[in-house]
């Protein structure tokens, strides 16, 4: 592991966690992702969906075009109703387990691009019932508070319906353990491999085949952003690549969790979304074998990735599922390893570097 790629992989997870970018409000992530890529692509563009998309050309023509998917898009929330107190109400986007509510920090994305933070409350446990104490509450008997005086006082923040925001704390890098911890990495630290992968393709030899890149939007909420890329972008073959669930944790046996971190790249045969092409798993197998790279599988069938809408696309795109592991996904505060994170972009580097043959 070069000190150069560890810096670049913290710094880039850095930058990637400390922007608000829920579904359908991915802006802010897009303009870095876009920005960056300019620098290392042949053509960036953003389509209507708001995609960043690119093409890295190949040498050989009628060569494979090999798509990298990446979602920018974080669960989060948005508000539904404010009232004349100036508590907020709000609806999530996305997957988040309601215990998670009471109590968390929240950032919420003014209409300036800046942010307010608030509090997510309920009413004190002093006084209400054992049965009401016992219960987890879900959004609706939630609110936010943000301090304000009144309604007038948080539109003139910028905040009104529709607004969005997350709950949030920090970015931290403990370098020691090779720890990195922060909101937002399903699917920032995808977003961040592939950043890495254009980086290096761009400071080595023209590949045989054309590699396009899909950052998309809209995956936590029904993986809509995706159809778009993939048909505007038209691969022969497709790599989805994901932040995915680490349950190496106390509680859990080993026949229900999914991935373990510190144990490399997690390769998927089947989730919720798909069965994975088999060629493609054993090519990712075989290509970390010859890296002496540790991998791993992600345990069918849990969880999901763009993969379940683009493989069934245009003619049938043949598609691989390549998953960093990360606990804590979808909590405020995940975590996760530089090492696992750097020997996922080795391993998918060395395989679309390869000529990729097919056949049944």
């Amino acid at each position: 592991m070069t000190e150069e790629l560890i810096t670049n992989i913290v710094e880039i997870q850095r930058k990637l966690t400390s922007l608000i970018g829920v579904s359908g409000r991915e802006d802010l992530v897009r303009d870095f992702i876009y920005s960056a890529m300019k620098n290392f692509a042949d053509k960036v563009w953003i389509d209507p969906m708001g995609n960043v998309l690119a093409e890295k050309n190949g040498s050989k023509e009628n060569g494979l075009r090999i798509m990298l998917d990446a979602h920018m898009d974080e669960v989060g929330f948005m508000i539904r109703y404010i009232d004349e107190m100036g508590f907020l109400r709000f609806s999530p986007l996305g997957g988040i387990d309601k215990r998670l509510y009471p109590g968390s920090r929240v950032l919420i994305k003014t209409t300036d691009n800046k942010s307010v933070s608030g509090i997510i409350g309920m009413p004190p446990p002093h006084i209400t019932s054992v049965a009401e104490r016992e219960k987890s509450p879900d959004h609706f008997g939630l609110f936010i508070d943000i301090g304000a005086k009144n309604k007038d006082e948080v539109e003139s923040l910028g905040i009104d319906i529709g607004s969005t925001g997350v709950l949030d704390y920090p970015f931290e890098y403990i370098p020691e353990r090779g720890i990195m911890r922060g909101r937002g990495f399903d699917d920032r630290t995808g977003c961040n491999v592939l950043l890495q992968i254009a980086k290096l393709l761009s400071q080595q030899a023209q590949l045989e085949n054309t590699i396009v890149f899909s950052f998309s939007t809209t995956e936590e909420v029904g993986a809509r952003g995706t159809q778009a890329a993939t048909h505007n972008l038209n691969p022969d073959i497709g790599f989805a690549i994901e932040n995915t669930i680490a349950a190496d944790v106390p509680g859990v046996p080993a026949d229900k969790n999914p991935t373990s971190c510190g144990s490399g790249p997690a390769f998927t045969a089947a989730d919720h979304g798909t069965i994975y092409d088999h060629r493609l798993l054993k090519l990712l197998q075989e290509t970390a074998k010859e890296l002496n790279i540790p991998w791993q599988y992600k345990l069918p069938t849990f969880g999901g990735t763009n993969a379940g809408v683009f493989h069934k696309m245009i003619g049938g795109i043949p598609a691989a599922g390549v998953s960093v592991p990360c606990r804590y996904i979808h909590s405020p505060l995940a975590q996760n390893l530089v090492a696992d994170v750097q020997k996922t972009i080795e391993v998918l580097l060395a395989t679309i570097s390869k000529p990729i043959e097919l056949k049944y």
